[in-house]
């Protein structure tokens, strides 16, 4: 958490860098989350063993990603692109605007990066000829607040192989310095004045729920611990599996210091009385697998997803649980697509500053823009979602509109707009059948 900073400032300097070095815990949990996401868990892997096993190297390693497969699960708003109505500008004109900034592969970016770390940034720049849209995660921002939604300076820190080449971008809403980092002014060509054009921060704060009065979201560490136990536990079955696959040579009443060499060329010549035999290995491969394979179902269930995600064994699933997953999904989409809609319509309004700062008179100052995400379908065939449809007009219990609203409830709030929805495609048709 990143407040107020409470020591003075010395000699005119501002005191950036102990505030960023404080926040090291912080961004060193992000950064281990956002390895796990991409497959990068090797080195983690290999630090547990070492401290449980002296030849820690001898492990072989390999992740079953759960958390990579959790996180996309959970994070479905954006699998299928939003539909943007713009009121006061010209339709074409604003999917431009987010055509050019690629917007529905970035949120989707953004909103996996959310679930996964509980609290991120959107950062709107310019890069000369159109607005650009970029994720920032807490393994390299800082940020000042009262409000967590309103934050009033925003620091990003731009790594480097050397520390003597990192940087930082020190945002305010009316000033923007680059810094060294022993955190002094660096010059910026053509902004001598260190000014922030926009007169607001050029960035929207992003939550996994709707904070109280902290901006770094605490959470979503048993995913991770979970994931460290599925590491170890398949390490250490692969080990045991290597060093017990073959059964173990013995004899009997032979001098210590003699070599047996076996292999069904050789004859084997024992004392008298001497016995020889191979050791059957006693691996508990299916114990141990059964107990990996409860880890990954309870942290599924835990997650709100059914125990069959990882497809161990559809048979055991019931259509039952598989309904109740779908449930749990659909509540979790509705509150996400109230969280998301609010992070939209922020967006829209600070992309018509970047945009009109750099390209005056592009978006009209009152230009609207309403988000209407796409539905979750349930797993029902389209044609007995259309014959139920069906019996349900032909019943006379259902109209048109409500046919309506249920394929589309995010874009029909009301019956009226529904009602209009309707009207003006039966028009739309029957001027394309007289054309015809």
């Amino acid at each position: 958490m990143w407040r107020k900073p409470t020591a003075p400032f010395i000699g005119g300097a501002d005191p950036i860098i102990s505030v960023v070095k404080s926040s090291s815990a912080r961004k060193a949990e992000a950064d281990k989350r956002l390895r796990y996401y991409a497959d990068e868990q090797a080195d983690e892997t290999i630090n547990l063993i070492r401290r449980r096993f002296s030849e820690g190297d001898s492990f072989r390693v390999f992740s079953l990603n759960i958390v990579k497969k959790i996180v996309d699960k959970l994070a479905n708003l954006y699998r299928l692109p939003p539909r943007r109505v713009f009121d006061g500008m010209d339709q074409l004109a604003g999917e431009d605007i987010y055509r050019a900034l690629n917007a529905d592969v970035r949120l989707k970016v953004a909103q996996r990066r959310v679930k996964l770390l509980r609290s991120a940034l959107l950062h709107v720049g310019w890069n000369g000829t159109h607005a650009t849209l970029n994720v920032v995660t807490g393994n390299i921002a800082d940020v000042l607040y009262e409000d967590p939604e309103n934050p009033t300076r925003i620091v990003i820190t731009h790594r480097r192989a050397r520390e003597e080449d990192t940087t930082y971008s020190d945002w305010t809403a009316t000033t923007y310095h680059r810094r060294d980092y022993r955190g002094r002014i660096i010059s910026v060509p053509g902004n001598p004045d260190a000014v922030n054009p926009y007169g607001i921060l050029p960035f929207v704060p992003l939550f996994a729920a709707a904070p109280d009065d902290e901006f770094w979201l605490p959470g979503g560490r048993d995913l991770i611990e979970a994931q460290e136990a599925i590491n170890v536990a398949t390490a250490n079955l692969w080990r045991a599996i290597e060093l017990q696959s073959h059964g173990q040579a013995w004899a009997t009443k032979l001098d210590p210091r003699d070599v047996l060499k076996t292999g069904p060329n050789r004859a084997i010549i024992l004392p008298d009385g001497g016995e020889f035999g191979y050791a059957a290995p006693n691996t508990p491969i299916q114990q141990v697998l059964a107990g990996i394979e409860f880890l990954i179902r309870q942290t599924a269930i835990t997650n709100g997803l059914s125990a069959d995600v990882f497809d161990l064994d559809r048979k055991s699933e019931s259509g039952a649980a598989k309904k109740v997953e779908q449930i749990d999904l659909a509540e979790a989409r509705l509150d996400d697509i109230g969280l998301w809609r609010t992070y939209e319509a922020r967006l829209w309004e600070v992309l018509k500053v970047v945009v009109n700062t750099h390209a005056p008179g592009t978006v009209p100052a009152d230009a609207r823009m309403h988000v209407d995400f796409a539905e979750m379908k349930e797993h029902v065939s389209e044609i007995d979602r259309l014959t139920n449809y069906r019996n349900r007009l032909d019943m006379g219990v259902w109209s048109p509109v409500d046919v309506l609203m249920t394929e589309n409830p995010d874009g029909f709030s009301t019956r009226e707009d529904a009602m209009r929805e309707l009207l003006r495609r039966r028009e739309e048709a029957d001027q394309l059948a007289l054309t015809l």
